[in-house]
């Protein structure tokens, strides 16, 4: 019996957007229940209200800087033109902060958010207890959706800072709007890339809601790195069409070899999924994705922190004995 394409890629579809609607409703539920999450969330709020002007505005030098690096974007671009440094936007993913920034979420992906590795690691907690990284990015968000517009004009006045410093140094600057989230800054905050296009920053993103690589209006600098999860394969079809590589993280150790410069274990040249074949990108090599000098290529992604290895919804994808 011969099946109809179009009932096939519905019935797909539907069940894509069944099980994202689900895994919202699932981290809701437990950030709204999580004691470790509410404490940051309290504590955010607290240090918010302590910088509230008597007339209302947002007293900056008492409220984390909204750009920064951390491990995930910090680290040698040796394909690079000239020096190169990659600064973000760390806000809260999902519904940490209370606000959900993340719309194009799996169940996985939320579960093994890299939120929670690195110096967010739930036991990095100050001697007062609490838990500074966190709480900075809790701040961030609650900023972002309740005093927008006080948050556009720092984190402009902020990149064109930062920008002016390394250009002294010749050094070129990246920006990564999400490096925990998913917000639609391309609509809901467009100046912010006409500052990065006058600046000549590179700006990129990993991004799982398919609608925002179709829609980019800004794709002549604003590169988007179709992220996988366990659920959202039957997009990577669209986003190759649109000129995006697909981010898949996967199982390979993320050892390193005895000069702690180089990986122990290899990516595969080529991988398949779904049925699709391409070549691959060592994407843990750095984090510019825009540099990339493969097109229609996977990008193989190490899973971080211990929570991923406990994967059971398939977001972590197995290839290691795959290795070239």
């Amino acid at each position: 019996m011969k099946i109809d394409q179009r009932s096939f890629d519905a019935t797909k579809i539907k069940t894509y957007k069944q099980d994202t609607k689900q895994a919202l409703l699932n981290m809701k539920a437990y950030c709204a229940s999580d004691q470790f999450i509410k404490d940051c969330r309290q504590a955010a709020y607290d240090r918010i209200d302590l910088a509230i002007n008597k007339d209302g505005s947002l007293n900056w030098s008492k409220l984390p800087n909204l750009i920064g690096q951390n491990t995930k974007i910090k680290k040698d671009v040796t394909n690079s033109k000239n020096d190169l440094e990659i600064w973000g936007l760390s806000l809260a993913p999902h519904f940490i902060s209370g606000f959900n920034t993340c719309n194009g979420l799996s169940l996985g992906c939320a579960e093994a958010c890299l939120m929670f590795t690195g110096m967010g690691q739930k036991f990095m907690v100050a001697s007062d207890g609490q838990h500074k990284v966190a709480i900075a990015r809790i701040i961030r968000t609650i900023l972002w959706f309740k005093y927008r517009d006080e948050f556009k004009a720092k984190l402009l006045k902020e990149i064109t800072a930062k920008n002016k410093a390394l250009r002294a140094k010749k050094i070129d600057m990246a920006f990564r709007p999400n490096v925990f989230s998913e917000v639609k800054f391309e609509k809901l905050f467009t100046e912010l890339f006409t500052l990065c296009k006058y600046l000549k920053i590179q700006v990129y993103d990993y991004v799982k809601d398919i609608n925002r690589i179709v829609e980019n209006p800004f794709k002549d600098f604003y590169n988007m790195t179709f992220s996988l999860s366990e659920n959202n394969s039957l997009f990577i079809p669209t986003a190759l069409k649109h000129g995006s590589n697909i981010a898949v993280v996967t199982d390979i150790p993320t050892n390193k070899s005895k000069d702690k410069k180089s990986y122990k274990y290899l990516v595969p040249k080529k991988l398949s999924i779904s049925g699709i074949e391409l070549p691959t990108i060592d994407g843990d090599q750095h984090d510019a994705r825009y540099l990339d000098n493969k097109k229609n290529a996977f990008v193989i992604l190490r899973g971080k922190g211990q929570t991923i290895r406990k994967d059971k919804t398939n977001f972590m994808v197995n290839v290691f004995g795959q290795a070239a």
